[in-house]
C-alpha cells in the first residue's frame, strides 16, 4: 500500500467539521487585493490552502515581480487551476505584461481564449461559456483606458459565480453596470481595498458532508454563511430533492446542475447510494474538468471499493463519501489529489484499522468489544470483520488495507503461523496464534491471547482458582483447543480429549500429558472448542459444568442440550471478552 492510498471504512462519520475557505471567493479576493496594491498575505492562510489558491498566489507574485522590475514578460505557473489561468490571462494583458502560462495536468486540454490584443470595447461571449472567462474579463476591463461591454449571445449560465465576482468588485470600489444582454464596464477604474474582508467557508467542499449526512452520517458542519453568494449553497436543497426522489412511489426528479457543476460528484454519489432515481441535466461542462467527471463517476459506480479518481479531487471525495455506505473497506488511489481544493479532507476518515478473520465468520462480536474500548480510550481506531476462507486471503487483505492488527479465529489459528516473521514463545508452545500484530517496518508477529482468556473465563465460570482434582473433557483438537489445553494444564486439571480425528486428539493429549478418548465420558467440566455440537446424543447427568467457546448464537445447540439436563452452562463470550483485553494491549502498545 503506497503512501498516496487511502482506506475508507464502511461506517458513518460523526463529529464537527469546518470546511476550508472558499476557493471561488478567495481567488477573487486575492486578485482584487493585488490590484488594490494591498497585502495579499493577510487574506486566508497560505500554509494550509488548497493547491489552486497557492497557484493564484504564485501568479500574483510573478506578475508583481515583473511589473516592479519593469519587465514586459512573465511566466505564470497556474498548476491545474482553471480559475487561475482564466482569471490571469486577460488580467496580465490588461496590465501590459505578455504572460506565458504553465498549465499542468488536464488544464492544458481545457478550453482557453487568447487575450494578446485585449482592448476596451465590445466583448461577445456565449452564455454557456465557463463563468471563469467572464470573471477574468470583469477584473481586466476596468483597468483599460476606455469603456467596455460584455454581451452574451445566449442566456448566461453559472450566474452565481458571476454574481460573486460582482460582489467582490463592488467591495473594492469597482463599478460594473448591468445591461439587458450583459454588463457595461467603465474603464480607467482603480481598485481600493476595504481593508476588512476575509474569505467565506466553502459550500462546494461542504457539499460532501451534506452528502454524507444524507447517507447516514451525523456531521455538524460549521462556519458556512447562509447569506453566501456561492452558487454551491444550493446543495442542501438538491440533496433533499434526491432523497425525496428515491423514496418508494416518489415522482421522478430532474436535477439541473448547470449553475453548480462542482456539486455533481457529491450529488451523484447520494443518488447512486439511495437507488439512482434522480436524473441530472446541465452536465455538459463536466466532461472538461480535472477529469471527465461523468465518466469518472460511472467508473466509481462500477467498482466503488477500488477507486482511481483520475487525479480529480471531487471524484476522490465523492468516492470516499459513497464508501461510508459500503460493506467492505474502500481503497482510493492517488488520494492526495484532494489537495487541489480540500487538503485535510481525509482527516475526517483517519483511523487505525484492525480486523478479525475466520471462516465462516458468522456474527462475531469482536468488533463490538474492540470498538467500544477504542471509543472509551479516545482512539481513532476501528475493528471490522473480514471473513476469509483462507488465511492467505486474510493476510493479503491486511497488507492491502494497511491493517494494524489481525484477530484470527477458527479455522486459521494454526495455518497463520507459517506466514509470521516472529512468534511469541507462549504462542509457539501452544501451537496456535490468534493475534497478529503488523509492525511499522512490515513484520508480522504472532501471539496467543486465547489461553489467558479461557483460563480467566473458566475460573470465573466454575468459581475455582485451581482445577486440581477436576475432571475435564475437551471437545476438539484444533487451534482453539490447543490454547484451552495449555490453560487446563496450567490450572492442574485432569483432561481427556475427544476429537473427530482421533490422531489429532492423541497428539494434543500426548503433548500435555492428557488422555485421548474415542467416545464421550462423564466429567466435572466439559469444554467445547469446536464450532458445532459434537455430542448431540450424550446423556448429561446434570452435575456437569458445560462451557462452549461458541457464543453466536448465545444459546448454542450444546448449551441448550446441557441446560435441559440441568447442567450449569456458559457460552464463549466471557472468554472473548477476557482475551480481547490482552489483544487490545498488543494492538495498541
Amino acid at each position: 500500500m503506497d503512501a498516496d492510498t487511502c482506506i475508507i471504512l464502511p461506517r458513518p462519520l460523526r463529529g464537527v467539521l469546518t470546511p476550508p475557505v472558499s476557493k471561488s471567493h478567495l481567488h477573487r479576493l486575492l486578485i482584487a487585493e493585488f490590484l488594490a496594491g494591498g497585502d495579499v498575505s493577510r487574506l486566508g492562510d497560505p500554509q494550509t490552502e488548497a493547491a489552486d489558491l497557492i497557484a493564484t498566489r504564485r501568479c500574483i507574485a510573478a506578475l508583481s515581480a515583473a511589473r516592479t522590475a519593469g519587465l514586459p514578460t512573465a511566466t505564470l505557473d497556474c498548476g491545474e487551476s482553471g480559475s487561475t489561468l482564466r482569471f490571469f490571462a486577460p488580467l496580465a494583458a490588461a496590465l501590459g505584461v505578455k504572460a506565458s502560462f504553465v498549465r499542468r495536468g488536464r488544464l492544458a486540454e481545457r478550453p482557453m481564449i487568447s487575450y494578446e490584443d485585449l482592448k476596451a470595447g465590445l466583448h461577445e461571449l456565449r452564455g454557456d461559456i465557463s463563468s471563469q472567462f467572464v470573471t477574468g474579463l470583469l477584473f481586466a476591463l476596468p483597468l483599460l483606458p476606455g469603456d467596455s461591454e460584455i454581451r452574451f449571445t445566449t442566456p448566461l449560465q453559472s450566474k452565481g459565480y458571476v454574481e460573486m465576482t460582482l460582489a467582490v468588485l463592488n467591495q473594492y470600489g469597482v463599478q460594473v453596470l448591468p445591461t439587458a444582454t450583459g454588463f457595461r464596464v467603465p474603464g480607467n477604474q482603480k481598485f481600493v481595498s476595504p481593508g476588512n474582508v476575509q474569505p467565506e467557508r466553502d459550500w462546494s467542499g461542504a457539499a460532501f458532508w451534506f452528502a454524507a449526512n444524507a447517507l447516514g452520517s451525523e456531521i455538524q458542519i460549521k462556519g458556512l454563511s447562509a447569506e453566501s453568494r456561492q452558487p454551491d449553497r444550493v446543495v442542501k436543497k438538491l440533496v433533499a430533492r434526491i432523497q425525496r426522489a428515491n423514496k418508494p412511489g416518489a415522482p421522478a426528479e430532474t436535477i439541473d446542475v448547470s449553475e453548480c457543476p462542482d456539486n455533481y460528484p457529491a450529488l451523484a454519489a447520494v443518488n447512486f447510494a439511495l437507488g439512482g432515481k434522480a436524473v441530472f441535466t446541465g452536465t455538459e461542462r463536466l466532461r472538461l474538468k480535472e477529469s471527465d467527471r461523468l465518466a469518472a463517476m460511472d467508473a466509481v459506480f462500477a467498482n466503488p471499493h477500488d477507486v482511481d479518481p483520475q487525479n480529480d479531487h471531487r471524484i476522490a471525495m465523492a468516492a470516499a463519501i459513497l464508501a461510508t455506505t459500503g460493506d467492505t473497506p474502500t481503497i482510493i488511489h492517488t488520494a492526495s489529489c484532494v489537495k487541489k481544493s480540500y487538503p485535510d479532507f481525509f482527516d475526517a476518515f483517519k483511523m487505525d484499522l484492525y480486523a478479525v478473520t475466520g471462516w465462516p465468520l458468522l456474527k462475531t462480536r469482536s468488533p463490538e468489544l474492540h470498538n467500544a474500548a477504542h471509543a472509551a480510550a479516545g482512539r481513532r481506531a476501528e475493528m471490522i470483520a473480514y471473513p476469509a476462507p483462507t488465511i492467505e486471503e486474510a493476510l493479503a487483505f491486511a497488507k492491502r488495507c494497511n491493517v494494524k492488527g489481525l484477530a484470527v479465529t477458527i479455522p486459521h489459528k494454526e495455518a497463520v503461523m507459517r506466514y509470521l516473521d516472529e512468534i511469541d514463545p507462549a504462542a509457539r508452545a501452544i501451537g496456535a496464534v490468534n493475534t497478529v500484530v503488523f509492525t511499522a517496518d512490515g513484520r508480522k508477529i504472532g501471539y496467543n491471547t486465547d489461553k489467558d482468556g479461557i483460563a480467566t473465563a473458566l475460573m470465573a465460570f466454575t468459581g475455582k482458582r485451581s482445577f486440581k482434582g477436576l475432571s475435564v473433557v475437551l471437545l476438539g483438537a484444533g487451534g482453539a483447543a490447543k490454547a484451552v489445553a495449555q490453560a487446563l494444564q496450567e490450572l492442574g486439571a485432569s483432561v481427556k480429549i475427544l476429537n473427530r480425528t482421533y490422531e489429532k486428539a492423541e497428539a494434543l493429549a500426548k503433548k500435555h500429558g492428557f488422555t485421548a478418548i474415542r467416545t464421550m465420558e462423564t466429567a466435572d467440566l466439559v469444554v467445547n472448542a469446536t464450532n458445532q455440537d459434537p455430542i448431540p446424543d450424550f446423556a448429561f447427568t446434570g452435575r456437569e459444568y458445560v462451557y462452549d467457546l461458541v457464543y453466536v448464537p448465545e444459546e448454542t445447540p450444546l448449551i441448550v442440550h446441557a441446560r435441559k439436563a440441568g447442567c450449569k452452562t456458559e457460552n464463549g463470550f466471557s472468554m472473548l471478552r477476557a482475551q480481547a483485553e490482552r489483544q487490545l494491549e498488543l494492538f495498541c502498545d
